[in-house]
C-alpha cells in the first residue's frame, strides 16, 4: 500500500510537470504569434477593391450635355458606370486641418502639383507609426490653381500616402488625383490594400469620350522600406 501511494504521488508530480510545461509552451507560442502579428505593419485600406478586376475598354463615349442625338452604346454606359463606382473621393472622410503646421506644409512644398496651387482644405485620413518610429499619414487635399491659359481656375483633388521621419518628408505616393481643366479631366484612381499593395488606373476624360490611359502597381512597403 505504501509503495502504491509513492507511485501515485510520483505519477501526480509528473502529470503536473507536463501540464506546466505544456502551459508554458502554449504561452510561448501565443507570445511569439502576438509578437509576429505586432511586427506586421498594416495600412489603412483606401478605395474600391473591384478596381483590380474591372476590364475597361481603351475608350468609350459619354453624353456630357445629355444630347438626345448622341450615339452612346450600352457598352459605353457600362464602362462609365464602372468608372463612377471606383471614384471614391467624396466618400473618404478625415479630420480637417484648420492650420497647416510644419509637417503638412513640408509635404505640400514637395508636391509638384500642390506646390503651385492654393490649398483650400486638407484632411488627415489616417496616421500611424511604423516599427522604426517613422510615421505614415494619409492626406486628402482640395486645391485650386490659377493658370493664364484658362479663364477659370483648375480644380485639384488628391489623396496621398506620406512617410515622415519626424518633420521631414521621406517619400510619398499618390493614391488618388483628379485635375479638372475647363474642358477635360485627368484622373489617377488607386486601391490600397492593408498589405500596402497599390493598384492604379489612369483616365483622361473629355467632353465626348473617356480614354483609359493604362494601369500600374506599387508596393508601398518596398518603396517606404517597411519590413
Amino acid at each position: 500500500m505504501k509503495m502504491y501511494r509513492i507511485l501515485l504521488g510520483l505519477f501526480s508530480i509528473i502529470s503536473c510537470q507536463k501540464n506546466i510545461d505544456l502551459h508554458l509552451q502554449n504561452n510561448s507560442s501565443d507570445n511569439e504569434k502576438s509578437k509576429n502579428e505586432d511586427s506586421t505593419y498594416l495600412f489603412k485600406t483606401i478605395g474600391v477593391g473591384s478596381l483590380k478586376n474591372y476590364n475597361f475598354p481603351k475608350e468609350w463615349r459619354v453624353n456630357t450635355y445629355d444630347d438626345e442625338n448622341s450615339q452612346v452604346k450600352k457598352e459605353d454606359l457600362d464602362a462609365q458606370k464602372r468608372l463612377e463606382e471606383i471614384d471614391y473621393f467624396n466618400t473618404i472622410k478625415g479630420v480637417k486641418n484648420e492650420v497647416l503646421n510644419v509637417n503638412y506644409s513640408s509635404f505640400i512644398k514637395k508636391d509638384s502639383v500642390l506646390n503651385l496651387a492654393k490649398v483650400d482644405s486638407l484632411f488627415v485620413i489616417d496616421s500611424r507609426k511604423t516599427l522604426n518610429n517613422k510615421e505614415i499619414k494619409i492626406f486628402k487635399t482640395v486645391a485650386t490653381l490659377n493658370n493664364d491659359q484658362y479663364d477659370s481656375p483648375i480644380n485639384i483633388y488628391k489623396i496621398d500616402l506620406v512617410l515622415f521621419n519626424k518633420n521631414n518628408v521621406v517619400n510619398s505616393i499618390n493614391i488618388y488625383s483628379e485635375i479638372d481643366f475647363p474642358y477635360s479631366t485627368k484622373q489617377n484612381i488607386c486601391y490600397l490594400d492593408e498589405t500596402g499593395q497599390l493598384f492604379c488606373r489612369k483616365f483622361s476624360i473629355g467632353e465626348e469620350k473617356v480614354i483609359n490611359s493604362g494601369s500600374y502597381k506599387v508596393d508601398s512597403k518596398k518603396l517606404f522600406n517597411i519590413k
